[in-house]
């Protein structure tokens, strides 16, 4: 096959089934939304596309979600194993590595060895840096690890922790933007790393429905010709994505720019946050003037009804995924400088319109340059579209993908075993059994030449030591030794007993006021109880 041709080669195996002679990958995903897809899964979905002109590509998904139905749709297999992810890894801490270690002995791990034992890939590729029990699974069988970087691992003292924890769990290392990748820089991880900025496949952008999409969409979100559309989108509305802090910059811009309107998308997912989002919005005398879209499934519809687009992102991001694909649309982008969105912005000559990370006041006033005139706002659009495709378009993707390529094709997988179990304190029970002072036996050592005591010989005598303990009584309570539940007080059941004659006796309308009116069985008027007490005690004594 020629390579980058997308045509796999064939070749005839037992019993006349066709095989392909391509190399096979597997893929493991984090997660796998059921209603929006995050930036991640949209890049491995990509990147198994891409790769799919050279192996024979799987994806592995925790569980089915709409990343196995694009796939699907894609023709591209999938399977489901769940793993443990390790969030440490990327927000590294004192306590990453005993965490590593736990997942590293977990049924997890277990599994998805027992997965890669019957799959038997080629090769492994781990999307983001939490998605550990992949590449702890795939090491200890041989098998190489392309582990790709999507996000921006956080910089403290322990960070050199995570690093040293990927490059030992890893033969390449795959970077989405060089802020992704700066944590590995000046490391002995740093030969292992491999710059892959992501890109867009043609056949998904269609630039002649443009026009006819923007029609519709603006009408159903009631938006007039003459209006000026300033956007923001995310998969999730969620604190670090800035969502409170694009409609900070709003609520600045509604005063001064009439015809200007502002569309929220992301789902809701901390309902708190969300309704922090909607009181700040509908405590202004604009509030209709704001559009909250809770699910978009068309994004290039999306971006086609947008003028501007805002992607004020709080934590660095490891690329900036809605920054580039408004860039694709054509519409000039105003961005927090944080991680790879820096670098978007930067090098299709829009730098201009990054603010400091945090600077709401400084988002609203870069809007308003290009509100203030949208003859620029266009021109800005254009260049942003022209660059872009230059940049960081399909061709300039296919030659960093062909690199990549080559030096995966290279790898010879070595195998890495699990790391040592944490140590845990030895049972008194197991200290008294080995016994004690001179010709003692260390715990785990055996005597030279001594055979170990027997496993059935110690079942049996703790077997015995339970039945001694459950004839006698020894830790069980007195209301259990009498032979289970405890007998209600007399008061206790007649109270349950008056309860459930009420309720059966209960019935609807007239009759149910007859039954609030009676008086409750047992009692004479103006006597209580304990005046009928003494009454027939002094009966008794006559």
């Amino acid at each position: 096959m020629e390579a980058g041709s997308g045509v796999p080669d064939k070749r005839t195996g037992k019993g006349g089934a066709i095989v392909s002679d391509k190399k096979k990958l597997l893929l493991f995903s984090h997660v796998c939304n059921s209603r929006n897809v995050t930036g991640a899964e949209k890049l491995l979905l990509f990147s198994a596309r891409k790769l799919s002109a050279y192996y024979d590509c799987t994806i592995v998904v925790p569980r089915q979600g709409s990343l196995s139905v694009l796939a699907n749709r894609y023709g591209i297999r999938t399977l489901l194993c769940d793993n443990s992810l390790l969030y440490g890894m990327c927000s590294p801490h004192s306590g990453l590595s005993g965490e590593f270690h736990a997942i590293a002995w977990s049924d997890s791990v277990q599994r998805t060895i027992g997965l890669l034992q019957e799959e038997q890939p080629d090769a492994v590729l781990v999307n983001t840096s939490v998605n550990v029990s992949p590449a702890i699974a795939a090491k200890q069988l041989g098998i190489p690890v392309i582990w790709q970087i999507t996000e921006v691992i956080a910089s403290n003292e322990f960070t050199a922790e995570a690093v040293n924890l990927i490059d030992r769990y890893s033969d390449l290392i795959v970077g989405i933007s060089e802020s992704a990748l700066l944590p590995f820089f000046g490391t002995q991880a740093m030969h292992k790393t491999v710059l892959l900025y992501p890109s867009w496949n043609p056949e998904d952008i269609h630039p002649e429905l443009w026009p006819t999409q923007r029609w519709h969409r603006r009408a159903q979100w009631k938006i007039k010709p003459s209006e000026v559309l300033v956007g923001y989108i995310s998969s999730y509305l969620i604190p670090e994505k800035g969502a409170d802090h694009f409609i900070g910059a709003a609520l600045n811009l509604v005063h001064r720019f009439p015809a200007a309107k502002f569309v929220i998308i992301g789902a809701e997912v901390q309902p708190e946050y969300y309704r922090s989002l909607k009181r700040a919005v509908q405590g202004s005398p604009h509030s209709q003037r704001f559009i909250f879209v809770s699910m978009e499934n068309h994004v290039e519809s999306a971006f086609s009804a947008m003028d501007i687009v805002v992607v004020p992102g709080i934590l660095p991001e490891g690329f900036g995924l809605t920054a580039l694909e408004a860039m694709i649309f054509g519409k000039p982008v105003v961005a927090y400088a944080s991680g790879g969105l820096r670098e978007i912005l930067e090098s299709t000559g829009s730098g201009a319109y990054l603010v400091p990370t945090g600077d709401s006041v400084g988002l609203a006033e870069k809007c308003a340059e290009l509100l203030s005139s949208m003859e620029m706002s266009r021109s800005v659009g254009e260049r942003n579209r022209a660059q872009v495709e230059v940049v960081f378009g399909p061709a300039a993707y296919e030659l960093r993908l062909q690199g990549l390529v080559q030096r995966m094709q290279g790898l010879s997988g070595v195998a890495v075993p699990l790391p040592e179990p944490a140590p845990t304190a030895p049972s008194p029970d197991a200290a008294e059994f080995r016994g004690s002072g001179v010709g003692a036996v260390p715990i785990g050592k055996a005597p030279a030449g001594a055979a170990s005591p027997s496993g059935r010989r110690r079942r049996v005598k703790l077997k015995r030591a339970k039945l001694r303990k459950r004839r006698s009584g020894t830790g069980r309570s007195l209301t259990a030794r009498r032979g289970g539940k405890r007998r209600a007080s007399k008061n206790t059941r007649r109270r349950v007993a008056r309860a459930r004659k009420n309720h059966r006796s209960r019935g609807t309308g007239r009759a149910r006021k007859m039954n609030r009116n009676r008086r409750p069985a047992g009692r004479r008027t103006g006597t209580t109880r304990k005046q009928r007490v003494r009454k027939r005690q002094k009966s008794t004594r006559r």
